[in-house]
């Protein structure tokens, strides 16, 4: 019998069925994560209302997918995976489009619940004021807080829609309501609006989608107040603790239905007008 490479023709042929079993998109599925249900999935945990939101669910028992730029640093979110195994810890910079994808291929089949939006900057503040802008720093806040969160809702869209609860819930910004603006941070202010436009019009596009599993789809946009993490810097206003602040974000959220999607609302459950 003719050989191939060391092999008999046989063995050739049975290398390649078993190569292109192994290799398969439905087996990459099926070698996906196993996440304890439900499960939420978290942008920025490491630090602030990200973190605050992990452990809360946690602490409900829902499997947690904390991510963050690099987790080696991440000691509270190690510390919180050690008290709750069903918590996993992924390196993501919203910002790394190919990261997103090679993210969401490997959790390809595996329902996410609730998808937090989370991650994002504030900016140099001295870089955002009108007459002396500096247009790479408002690249990079764009970036982050919106172009960021847009591509991960747009890779993770099927997790969602395999989900129960089939939600998009996204950290929004009082200083995105356009009614509401006044002056300074022009680059976080623009960048929130944008997000907030974006996802409400993701939110109608989902509603009167052709796949009828997305029509039940919610799509949520917070204010989370101004949390006393440092992201705030010194500003001279009344600050509430991430715990606070991520206990009302997840009771805002518990509300939310597809009724309520596309709305901003503030974490004590208030409607915003933007």
């Amino acid at each position: 019998m003719k050989k191939a490479a060391g092999y008999t023709f046989i063995q050739f042929l049975l290398l390649i069925f078993v190569a292109a079993v192994f290799l398969s998109p439905a087996t990459a599925a099926a070698q996906a994560p196993e996440i304890k249900q439900p499960t939420v999935f978290i942008t920025g945990a490491n630090r602030g209302i990200g973190f605050a939101l992990a452990r809360q669910y946690a602490e409900r028992g829902w499997g947690v997918i904390a991510t963050c730029r690099s987790p080696d640093k991440a000691s509270d979110l190690q510390a919180l995976r050690e008290e709750h195994p069903q918590v996993v810890i992924e390196p993501l910079d919203v910002t790394d489009f190919a990261g997103i994808d090679a993210l969401a291929e490997h959790y390809r089949g595996v329902p996410i619940d609730i998808l937090i939006n989370n991650a994002g900057i504030l900016g140099d503040n001295d870089k955002q004021k009108f007459g002396t802008f500096d247009y790479s720093a408002f690249d990079h806040v764009m970036a982050d807080n919106t172009r960021g969160p847009i591509k991960i809702v747009e890779a993770f869209i099927d997790n969602v829609t395999a989900s129960d609860q089939q939600k998009i819930m996204n950290i929004s910004s009082y200083v995105g309501s356009i009614e509401r603006t006044f002056g300074g941070q022009n680059f976080y202010r623009a960048s929130k609006a944008a997000l907030n436009m974006s996802m409400a019009t993701i939110a109608r596009e989902l509603k009167y989608s052709k796949i009828k599993a997305r029509k039940t789809i919610t799509v949520g946009l917070i204010d989370p107040g101004v949390v006393d993490t440092g992201f705030a810097g010194e500003l001279p206003i009344p600050m509430i603790p991430a715990d606070e602040s991520a206990a009302g974000v997840i009771a805002v959220i518990d509300a939310y239905t597809p009724k309520e999607t596309g709305t901003f609302i503030r974490y004590d459950g208030k409607p915003i007008p933007w």
